[in-house]
């Protein structure tokens, strides 16, 4: 068998060459009267073109993965952002009305956080946003998460939890909260905070829990602001 014909067309395609290049010339050959040396060149070929393609398509999918990332990552805290959160969330609703379950969004606002701004700086302001995130990092369990919704105010959706459990979780992140410390520069930064939530079920949507999560969160800051005002003092 003459050999030429076959040769010129494998030389036109190397180890760099598209899939689709390499398709082309496959569909041209006629593999049952190939020689096993050109046989075994068109393989390795082949197989060389095949590689990089793989390599091209991981790249292209850990970029994508990256972006993904950044594009629910709140990037001072690296908590889930809101975006990342509403996603998250949508999910879990859409498994509470598969599964007749619930569970409980808890929303926290920082009180008087323009205040330590304002007194410590900006860079003490994101050190006290990066220590809240780590705290409640800390009180969550596993299946949680913690997102930071924007400015000084975070969330943790908690799947599986009763309202009773909800209402002692809650409590709990709320006394400690208010009991966390900063450090900074010498100084002690003490933070405040308002926390309230609201339970969801089989029925209920994205709109209306984070709703009624944020109206109750601001209810509890009106009774703290209240309480603050009596005693004479104001912390925002």
């Amino acid at each position: 068998m003459s050999g030429s014909s076959h040769d010129k067309t494998i030389a036109t395609t190397s180890p760099s060459g598209t899939t689709a290049r390499l398709e082309e010339v496959l569909d041209k050959l006629d593999l049952e009267t190939m020689s096993a040396p050109l046989l075994r060149t068109l393989l390795t070929q082949t197989m060389e073109t095949l590689k990089v393609a793989r390599r091209r398509v991981d790249e292209q999918e850990r970029h994508l993965e990256i972006l993904g990332r950044l594009s629910t990552t709140d990037t001072a805290t690296g908590l889930l952002n809101m975006r990342g959160l509403h996603l998250v969330l949508r999910r879990v609703l859409a498994r509470a009305k598969r599964d007749e379950s619930g569970g409980a969004l808890i929303v926290i606002d920082l009180d008087g956080f323009k205040a330590i701004n304002d007194s410590y700086g900006h860079v003490a302001g994101d050190e006290v946003l990066a220590s809240v995130a780590r705290f409640l990092v800390s009180e969550v369990r596993e299946g949680d998460e913690v997102a930071r919704l924007g400015g000084d105010e975070f969330a943790v959706l908690m799947p599986g939890v009763g309202r009773r459990e909800a209402d002692q979780r809650a409590d709990a992140i709320s006394l400690k909260l208010n009991s966390l410390v900063v450090p900074w520069d010498g100084r002690a930064i003490q933070v405040r905070g308002s926390v309230g939530g609201a339970c969801y079920g089989p029925d209920d949507d994205l709109d209306t829990v984070y709703r009624r999560a944020d109206e109750e969160m601001y209810r509890q800051k009106s009774d703290r602001m209240s309480i603050r005002l009596a005693g004479g003092k104001h912390d925002a």
